[in-house]
Order: structure tokens, then sequence, then C-alpha cells
């Protein structure tokens, strides 16, 4: 990456050496000090120094020997390695992840155990993640980030594929190398579609709250749309710079994910093509069945992309890192909504408003029964007074 002034207190300080491996979606990833080196030898690979380190374990840059590669390895910690269901899930993560073989996936190279404690050997990805850009940048450029979703829909498509469901898709858990490589990393939650046996460690909250789709926070059986929720959620966090729901607590999070729509409103929005928004909004419906597919959510940001006369590819990870792409953008008409969309409009403080949606039968049923009802009683109130004013009447005669 070039080099940054520094005098420009606020310029992005890259993330040196840093892991791109989150220890474990139950636990929150914590970093060491940049000059802790170890040396430490796991069957080929020469641990050269520890990266980070969580509840389920720690994650160390090496070099594996035979391949001559640099490598990433997840170690489980020994405190829990004891724990039959926790290495049933550790190994698990492994071997899920190494059925996957897609440029936008990151690769497991080995799984193994020495003194009796697990690894997993992972390609190594020198940059950094997401939510470490979110939290010392601030929103990402617009049209860079949908370079970066149509990626990780491509790699979620070949999991879909393969009937695999990610369940964490969050910033943290998706990584741009310094040359704009985008890789999904992280499959400790997920698991096969056709799987029958739960492996989840107890307590452990399946998504993060601000992410997690209707269906994940109430607890129903999950889907590959439950990755495609997360992933428009992510993208409005990148965005945007922040999640859409605040809270005190992961539930009242969730709850807010389950009972309201996602808003989309066009002083946050209108810098990105209103194509991309409105599929942002099919999405994040909360109605799984609207929701499109990886794939189709992949072709159609292509299709969005090169319309600007670009490709999906990043040049380098400074690309999502350009000043005043919003406010410099100066949004188009807004545009109808395409064929299927959802009912609800992409919102904008100062567009007509949107044209309201349909009265179901039963309840335009139940208000026109409602209003012959009132004009019975008035009806009835009228002829009652009338009556009475004419005995009034005939008494003072």
């Amino acid at each position: 990456m070039p080099a940054m002034d520094t005098d420009d207190k606020d310029a992005f300080k890259p993330v040196e050496e840093r892991t791109l491996l989150e220890v474990g979606s139950d636990s929150t990833d914590a970093r060491v000090p940049d000059d802790t080196s170890v040396k430490m030898r796991l069957g080929q690979v020469l641990l050269t120094k520890e990266l980070g380190h969580g509840g389920m374990g720690k994650v160390y840059r090496g070099r594996h020997i035979g391949l001559d590669v640099a490598v990433a390895v997840k170690t489980m910690g020994a405190h829990i390695a004891g724990d039959a269901t926790a290495r049933q899930r550790f190994l698990r993560e492994a071997r899920t992840a190494a059925r996957l073989d897609h440029p936008n996936i990151v690769r497991v190279l080995d799984v193994n155990e020495q003194d009796n404690v697990p690894y997993i050997v992972m390609e190594y990805v020198d940059g950094t993640d997401l939510s470490a850009l979110l939290k010392q940048h601030g929103a990402l450029d617009g049209m860079a980030v949908l370079k970066v979703i149509a990626q990780v829909a491509d790699g979620l498509a070949h999991a879909h594929a393969a009937n695999i469901v990610h369940r964490d898709i969050k910033p943290h858990n998706v990584f741009v190398s310094r040359d704009g490589r985008v890789k999904l990393g992280d499959f400790g939650l997920a698991r096969a579609v056709e799987a029958t046996t739960e492996l989840t460690m107890p307590g452990a909250a399946i998504g993060t709250a601000h992410y997690m789709s209707p269906e994940q926070a109430g607890g129903h059986e999950l889907d590959q749309r439950s990755d495609i929720y997360s992933l428009g959620v992510t993208a409005w966090h990148l965005i945007t710079g922040a999640p859409p729901y605040k809270g005190t607590t992961p539930v009242s999070i969730a709850v807010q994910h389950v009972n309201s729509d996602i808003p989309y409103e066009r002083d946050k929005f209108g810098h990105i093509p209103d194509a991309a928004v409105y599929l942002l909004i099919s999405m994040t419906s909360r109605e799984p069945a609207r929701r499109p597919g990886a794939r189709e959510v992949c072709d159609r940001l292509t299709q969005i992309v090169a319309q600007s006369g670009g490709t999906t590819r990043l040049a380098s990870l400074d690309e999502l890192l350009k000043h005043g792409s919003a406010s410099e953008y100066v949004p188009a008409a807004p545009t109808p909504p395409p064929p299927g969309a959802p009912q609800f409009q992409f919102s904008a403080p100062h567009a007509p408003m949107p044209t309201p949606m349909p009265l179901p039968a039963h309840v335009a049923s139940s208000d026109m029964n409602n209003m012959l009802l009132w004009i019975a009683l008035g009806l009835v109130a009228f002829v009652l007074l009338t009556i009475g004013g004419c005995a009034v009447f005939l008494a003072m005669s």
C-alpha cells in the first residue's frame, strides 16, 4: 500500500500482519501486539507469529514447509480440546470449508492434531477484514462495496450449490487482500442443509444479532436465503458506516429485524445506482421467498458495475477507501422498482410519497362493513333527532 502522510491523523492505517480469520464466531477476536513472535512447529507448518486469540483458541501466522507458502493456523484452546462437542464443531468447520474450492472463499489446506490439540491450516491473505476497515475509516466507497458484495455472493453461490449455509455473514468474516482479492472465511457456524445433528456451543448465538435474518432470530430452520439477508445487511453497514438497528442487547436488535423493514433513505443510498438499492431491498426482505439467490445477486451486481464501466475486481484495498464518493455523486432521478420487487419503496426524504399497497381482501371487506355500520347509526341518530324536534315543536305550539 502507498505510504500515508504522517500528518493526516484520520488517514487509514493498514492492519499490519493481522489475521484474516476470526478465532471463533461466539467470541470477540482479541488482537495481540505486533511484536508477538513464536517459534513452534505443527506438522509441516512452522509458526512464526501469534495473530489473535478468542474463546475457541488462537490463530497464528506460519509457513508451510512442504508447500513453501504463508499460512494461517487456527488451533483449538487446550482448555476446551477435551470437550467432545467442541472438538466436533472445530473439526466440522475444517471439513465443511475443505469441501469448498473457490477464489472467494478462504481455502483449508490441512486439518490435524498435535499433543491432543486439533488445528486447521488455511491460506493466509495479506490484508484486513472489513470490520477493521469500518472501525478505522467509517463508511466505505459505495461502488467498491458493490464489487465486494458481488465477489462474496460468488463464493456463497459455490457454497450454496454444495448445500452449505454459512450462517454468520458479517463484515468481520469478509476479508480483502492488499491487491484487492475478496475472501469469505470463518465457516465455524456453517453446516450442510441436510444435516440433522446440531453441533453448537452452549449459549452460542447462531450468527451475530446485527446481521441476523428474521428467521434466524426466531430460531427457525435456516436455508441459503438466510445468508442472503445477512449479506444484504452487511452491504448496508459498509455503505452507511453503521448497522441498520441499534440496541442495548442482542435480543433487542434481533427483535427489530423480526418486526421492521430495513429503511433505505435516499440521502444514505443516493450515491449508488437505484438498481443496486432495489437489489439490496429484496435481499433484506423479511420474507425469505422474496430474496434472490446468491448467483442472481452476483450476476445482477456484475451487470450494474459493468454499466458504470467497471468490473467486480478491486484494483487494490485502497479502492474501498476513496473519499468523497457520496458527496460528489449527483444521483439521477429515482427509477421505478423492477418487476417483482418488494412493495415498499426506496424511501427518500424529499421524494414523492410511494404508492400505497392495496389492502388485503379481508381488510378491505372489514373496513367496508364498518363504514356501512357508521352510516346506519348516523341515519338512526338523524331520525331520532328529527322526531324529537317535532315533538318539542308540537308541545310549544
